[in-house]
């Protein structure tokens, strides 16, 4: 089943035309798929950093230790005396 689709009209530069038309052929899409593509890509990285970018990093990493939250302080101290020390 088809999604309905609303005509919206917008203006761009001669060259980011140029760079449009040319992903869009490479990619064998529609400059429109390539819009709407962009757009979800956009409003999803939006949604994620939210008011506070800081948590966008959060889950980014596995450290191994399972007390990481509690005792952040006390590892982040401890890596600065090794890196005074090496």
């Amino acid at each position: 089943m088809r999604r309905k689709m609303i005509r919206i009209q917008f203006h761009l530069e001669p060259e980011l035309k140029r760079q449009l038309e040319k992903l869009a052929s490479q990619r064998k899409v529609s400059k429109s798929e390539l819009i709407r593509q962009s757009i979800r890509r956009f409003l999803l990285e939006e949604q994620i950093s939210g008011e506070e970018p800081l948590l966008g990093i959060i889950g980014l990493g596995r450290s191994g230790m399972d007390d990481i939250s509690e005792s952040h302080d006390k590892y982040l101290a401890e890596e600065k005396l090794r890196g005074k020390e090496g």
